[in-house]
């Protein structure tokens, strides 16, 4: 009952997921940079990337395009050392992404599927849409290599894709 020390399953639910969100914030998007942009081919390949899924080739004449991928490229790769200093990030920034994704991992834990339990919260869409954007780098494919992470991430990323969230699902299911 409340009030006699115990805290409702449903608020240290909430207080889980609100400390995984500022983890996120606060944490895992400050590794992204320096991973996506680690060397300058790196960086290349991820701006090339970028202006695929951004279809940029529509958008932007030829000669923008390739002067948006190759500087952007180099400033980013720039502001990605900067960033790994900044942010106190192993020399091999991998490792520091590897870390932050395995602490996620264990916070999940074995016996739930989602940070959520069964079905997805704020933190795990959170999570998603951090890592989703750099899914097409090097830094994504080396993430996926040398941890479980695709356990997560393959189930959540469907889930996403056919809308299967706590709050939208138990609309869906009430009308």
């Amino acid at each position: 009952m409340f009030g006699d020390g115990e805290i409702p399953k449903e608020l240290s639910a909430l207080r889980e997921e609100r400390e995984w969100r500022e983890w996120v914030d606060n944490n895992l998007v400050h590794i992204l940079s320096p991973n996506a942009y680690r060397t300058l081919s790196e960086a290349v390949q991820s701006f090339r990337w970028f202006s695929e899924v951004g279809d940029w080739e529509t958008a932007m004449s030829s000669w923008s395009r390739l002067v948006c991928i190759y500087s952007g490229a180099f400033v980013m790769w720039a502001i990605g050392g900067r960033l790994k200093r900044k942010y106190g990030l192993e020399d091999d920034v991998r490792q520091s992404l590897y870390k932050a994704i395995n602490d996620w991992l264990e916070g999940i834990g074995p016996d739930r599927k989602y940070m959520g339990g069964a079905t997805p919260n704020l933190a795990d869409l959170a999570v998603y849409g951090v890592m989703s954007s750099i899914e097409g780098c090097q830094a994504f494919k080396d993430l996926c290599d040398n941890t479980q992470f695709m356990n997560w991430y393959t189930p959540m990323k469907r889930s996403v894709q056919e809308h299967q969230g706590g709050i939208s699902k138990q609309l869906r299911e009430a009308k």
